[in-house]
Formats: C-alpha cells, sequence, structure tokens
C-alpha cells in the first residue's frame, strides 16, 4: 500500500500518503484499506459508527444532513484529496449520510492505528489538526458564500470555491469537472435547479465561464470574483 501512495499523484498533499510515508521510516505502518464505491451508493449513514477516516483519492462524496440519505440537505461536496467524516473525531456516531455522486475510490484509515501513530509521531499529529483547521474553515466559506447573497453570487462563490480547493491540492483548478447535477448544486445553495440553470447560463453568456456538459472552464476568474462580491 506505501508503494500504492508514492506512486498516486496526490501524495504530496493526501494524509494517507504523508502518514504511511512516516510510517515507513518508522516500520510501523497504518493498515490503509482502498474501496471502491459506486455511483448513488452510500459509504456512511447518520447513526452509524463511524470507525475509520476516509480519503477520497477520486471521484465525489457529497454528505446530508439526516438520516435519510438522498432526501436530506446537502452540506458539503467532498473533492479529491479531502478528508470524510472529521466531524466524528474519532471511533462515534456519524451525524451525517455520505453517499457518491459518482464512483469514487477512497483511502480507509482506522482511527484506533491513527491514534496510536499520532502520539508517535508529532509529524502526523500536525498534519492532522491543519487538516482539521481547513475543514472548519469550508464550513465557514459555505456559510460566507449562501447568507444574504443572490442566486448569482451563490453560484460564481460555488465555482470559485471548487476551483481554489482543486487548485490547493496541485489539480488544475481552471477547468474542471463538476460531478455533481444541478439538483445537488441547488440544494447546496438553497436554490432551485431551474435557478442554478439560468446561472450557469448567465455567466456563460458573460464569457466568464465556458460549458461543456459537466465539464467548466473559467475565462475570467477576476470578474468571476466580482459578481460574487456584487463590486
Amino acid at each position: 500500500m506505501r508503494a500504492g501512495c508514492a506512486s498516486c499523484g496526490l501524495w504530496r498533499v493526501c494524509f494517507p500518503g504523508l502518514v504511511a510515508s512516516a510510517a515507513e521510516q518508522r516500520l510501523n505502518g497504518l493498515r490503509i484499506r482502498r474501496i471502491r464505491v459506486a455511483g448513488g451508493k452510500t459509504l456512511y449513514r447518520s447513526g452509524d459508527k463511524v470507525e475509520s477516516f476516509y480519503m477520497i483519492r477520486s471521484g465525489c462524496i457529497k454528505e446530508l444532513d439526516d438520516a435519510h440519505g438522498r432526501d436530506g440537505a446537502v452540506v458539503n461536496f467532498g473533492l479529491p484529496g479531502e478528508m470524510l467524516s472529521l466531524q466524528c473525531l474519532g471511533p462515534s456516531v456519524s451525524n451525517t449520510t455520505s453517499v457518491a455522486v459518482e464512483a469514487s475510490f477512497l483511502c480507509v484509515v482506522p482511527w484506533d492505528t491513527f491514534s496510536e501513530l499520532g502520539m508517535d509521531s508529532p509529524r502526523v499529529a500536525a498534519e492532522f489538526i491543519r487538516l482539521i483547521a481547513r475543514s472548519g474553515m469550508a464550513a465557514r466559506e459555505l456559510l460566507t458564500l449562501i447568507r444574504d447573497r443572490e442566486a448569482l453570487e451563490r453560484v460564481s462563490g460555488f465555482l470559485l470555491n471548487v476551483s481554489a480547493r482543486l487548485q490547493s491540492r496541485g489539480v488544475r483548478g481552471r477547468e474542471f469537472r463538476l460531478a455533481m447535477n444541478r439538483d445537488d448544486i441547488a440544494n447546496y445553495l438553497g436554490l432551485r435547479s431551474e435557478t442554478v440553470s439560468r446561472c450557469f447560463t448567465e455567466l456563460a453568456r458573460r464569457n466568464l465561464i465556458r460549458v461543456r456538459a459537466k465539464w467548466v472552464q473559467i475565462m475570467n476568474s477576476a470578474d468571476l470574483r466580482k459578481v460574487y462580491l456584487n463590486a
């Protein structure tokens, strides 16, 4: 598994990759598993006991805020290089349901062995604290994204948010594939699906983005940010 992490394009920003590297030096590796979750399938449900955390290698995972899976409100889209189940902070019960938007590959890291390694390795502990802080920032960014903003501003902010998150993990962020459908985006932003589609059309008309099926290319990020900020 450690050899696999070394060959992964996300290894420089992927927490399990960093942990596996540190563990290899100490001859005490984690029991990292890799799994595939088919599109539409549930990774874990609200109320389930969560004994591992998950790093997304590819694909997209949406987190819902109730125990009924797809009928809940979307509170997060997990992107490649990001962690899931941080809200549990150890073996506990999840308060969200996670569903694969499309076929996704994830690394599964057991909490118990991770905790042991974290106590022995300051590097691992520091990296984990950094990820917790980043997760908190993502939650605050969502509130900023939707609070007291018009629909076009919300959609513009959403696209800028996805772009920035991908770029921060070394993935091309100016042109990317939105795995989630318009209904999910609308749910996430507190809008109607038709409104989201009209906003995409309007941003394309202004030549700020280019849309081809699920692919989005940001043509002018500075002007798109002006729309988001209503400047």
